[in-house]
């Protein structure tokens, strides 16, 4: 091989190389889990979580998000908290946000069906607050 050649080759390997380690950088990979719920059960319902983007900092403190989402369910204890990006895979999926993702007692949730039917308790309670602006955006539960 020519030494023009082996200067191509070894330019797109580097090249090749170093793209493979910029996407690592800039492009989270999937993100922190939750003890109460397995990443497959929380995509089953339309939820990923990925680890944040390196750029996007919180400006609610985890302790502040933990405090917001126990005003969704007064007399619960927080379990477990990340901050996390999160995207919605249901359909109208909005861009994904930072928020801090709060993991509360399941035993605070209960669903009932048609009126005779067995109660169900949850296995987990997910409550996710915006990390900029500390909005409470949704609840989670499920079996």
């Amino acid at each position: 091989m020519s030494r023009k050649r082996a200067g191509v080759v070894a330019g797109v390997v580097l090249g090749g190389i170093l793209l493979f380690a910029a996407t690592r950088l800039v492009h989270p990979t999937l993100g922190p889990s939750i003890r109460a719920v397995s990443a497959d059960r929380l995509a089953e319902s339309g939820t990923v979580l990925l680890n944040p983007f390196p750029w996007d900092h919180p400006d609610i403190s985890r302790s502040q998000g933990e405090q917001l989402a126990l005003q969704q369910a007064p007399g619960g204890t927080v379990l477990q908290s990340v901050l996390a990006e999160v995207v919605e895979t249901n359909p109208g999926t909005k861009p994904p946000r930072l928020c801090w993702v709060v993991s509360l007692p399941a035993s605070m949730i209960s669903s009932s069906g048609p009126p005779g039917s067995t109660p169900r308790r949850a296995s987990f309670y997910l409550v996710f607050i915006d990390a900029h602006s500390g909005q409470f955006l949704y609840g989670s539960a499920g079996g």
